[in-house]
């Protein structure tokens, strides 16, 4: 099993301890967006999770908690009386609603955590949970990002505030006013990808979208696809740009590696 925060391995199995730790670090260390898919959600009793959130917002993270629209299944409390989930809300972060989520994923521009954990109390605590860690600009990551842009994205429904919903509920009873149906998230088109764009052809050193699949520039590439030897020795790192024996089979200097 790989040691979780090795950074050895693109991909790593972690237990249940390495799950809780890893979820934290994901939180802490994101600096741009942060998603948390979790159908199951009880935030009175998870401070050092709230907290980190808290902190994520307070660097002006984008985050937003996605969550099972309530059914015959949804038995807990509800989530969002609880008073952690009102200063989150409060302090920004967005929540969205969707039908029949079993799925549970927490992703930023850095990693990805596919996961059984649920923030709950008795998830985090209690229960016995394993996942999956990704780091961001490998295969399996932008894999990850193109199932939550179709499959989770789209048809989740956008949880308004309070002083909105206050606002929109006397629009609706206003005289000649009709009702209006709760708005939709916008399109995952329209949100940032947790991608980091920032990389470089592998043969003259070019910048280019980061990525690992896709190494090259589109002049070199139509050159490389004449004879297409993946093993064949190239000049820079696909990340860093440095000067380095990479090839399109290893785009990778084995500091970028590593760190990945």
């Amino acid at each position: 099993m790989a040691i979780a925060g090795a950074g050895r391995s693109r991909i790593e199995i972690l237990n249940h301890t390495q799950t809780v730790a890893n979820l934290m670090r994901l939180i802490t260390e994101a600096e741009r967006e942060l998603l948390l898919v979790s159908p199951y959600v009880s935030l009175d009793k998870l401070r050092a999770p709230v907290r980190a959130i808290q902190g994520a917002l307070h660097r002006k993270v984008r985050v937003e908690l996605i969550i099972r629209e309530k059914d015959f299944s949804t038995r807990q409390a509800d989530p969002f009386a609880a008073k952690e989930m009102q200063e989150l809300r409060a302090a920004g972060m967005q929540v969205h609603l969707l039908k029949d989520l079993h799925a549970k994923v927490y992703l930023s521009e850095k990693n990805a955590l596919i996961t059984s954990l649920n923030l709950l109390e008795s998830s985090i605590n209690n229960s016995i949970e394993v996942s999956t860690w990704l780091c961001a600009g490998t295969p399996e990551y932008q894999q990850l990002v193109e199932v939550l842009r179709t499959d989770i994205r789209p048809t989740s429904v956008k949880v308004e505030t309070a002083v909105h919903s206050a606002r929109a509920t006397r629009a609706e009873t206003a005289p000649g006013r009709t009702k209006t149906k709760a708005s939709r998230a916008p399109s995952f088109d329209d949100l940032p990808i947790f991608v980091d764009d920032e990389g470089h052809c592998i043969r003259c050193g070019d910048d280019v979208a980061f990525n690992t699949d896709k190494p090259l520039c589109t002049d070199c590439f139509g050159t490389w696809r004449r004879f297409g030897d993946p093993s064949y020795r190239e000049a820079y790192c696909h990340a860093c740009g440095e000067d380095e024996d990479t090839s399109v089979a290893k785009p990778l200097c084995y500091d970028c590696f590593r760190n990945m």
